[in-house]
């Protein structure tokens, strides 16, 4: 029984280093649209989208053991998960930076975190099934 706890609790901090650095990465595209580097957009951006889901998202399952090893459960939990994280996100980079809401920018920044959330976690998926048996 502890095997199996050791076990997730690795999964578990794969799972945590992987999801941070999504927003970095996220955040180190950013130049590619905009055309400049901007280190304030790590503070502004990444640290509402990282913040919120690396609190939130535990507590609503994204580091359980059935999301973290089960296919089907992972293509829908992870990205529904992030979807309610990413607008308390957007809110709260609003209420902090004093900027005006955006739907583009919602709905891009939403959209491109899940998709980087869900490749990253099924590439995690994939080396779970080698760690955790089902």
């Amino acid at each position: 029984m502890t095997f199996l706890s050791d076990r997730h609790h690795v999964l578990i901090a794969l799972a945590v280093i992987g999801d941070a650095l999504v927003f970095v990465l996220f955040i180190a595209l950013t130049p590619i649209e905009h055309g400049s580097v901007e280190i304030a957009a790590f503070w502004r951006t990444g640290l509402p989208f990282a913040g919120v889901w690396l609190l939130a998202s535990p507590w609503l399952g994204a580091l359980r053991l059935s999301t973290l090893t089960r296919l089907r459960l992972a293509v829908w939990r992870v990205p529904l998960i992030w979807i309610g994280c990413g607008v308390v996100a957007v809110m709260l980079r609003v209420w902090l930076t004093d900027r005006t809401f955006s739907w583009t920018f919602t709905i891009v920044s939403i959209s491109l975190v899940a998709a980087m959330l869900l490749a990253w976690r099924l590439l995690l998926l994939l080396a779970a099934r080698r760690i955790t048996p089902d």
